[in-house]
């Protein structure tokens, strides 16, 4: 498919979830896992414009609308690298941030100790390379 189509299914799939989805996002290199992620997050937060870069870098992006309270630092999560965006003022899940988690560039098995799976499994997640999570 192409990058339109597979970013309008993932604005489909912002309808479907609500708060403590996972949705892990298979594929080869450039299947277009972030192109669904964009979809998804621009139709969650009804921001046509939304940057959503692939967090494969930084590792773990975490989207929020305005009226979300702003993410607190977790201090045990020393290494971690997140960064979080303001991505509209309202959700579709009223008050439910986003996580953008994408390991592909760590060694299988290492992002448990990086990233607060328990809080993030809260809300809802997009898990780019799951078979990486170890």
């Amino acid at each position: 498919p192409d990058v339109e189509a597979t970013e309008a299914f993932g604005a489909a799939l912002a309808h479907e979830v609500q708060r403590g989805d996972v949705l892990f996002l298979r594929g080869e290199l450039g299947s277009g896992k972030t192109s669904l992620a964009r979809g998804f997050m621009r139709c969650f937060f009804g921001n046509p414009q939304l940057d959503v870069p692939s967090p494969s870098y930084l590792l773990h992006f975490s989207y929020s609308s305005s009226s979300c309270e702003a993410p607190k630092p977790d201090a045990s999560q020393q290494g971690a690298a997140k960064q979080a965006f303001r991505a509209g003022s309202a959700s579709l899940v009223p008050d439910c941030p986003v996580h953008h988690i994408d390991p592909y560039r760590l060694p299988e098995g290492k992002i448990a100790a990086l990233v607060d799976f328990e809080a993030i499994f809260r809300d809802v997640a997009l898990v780019e390379w799951p078979d990486r999570l170890g």
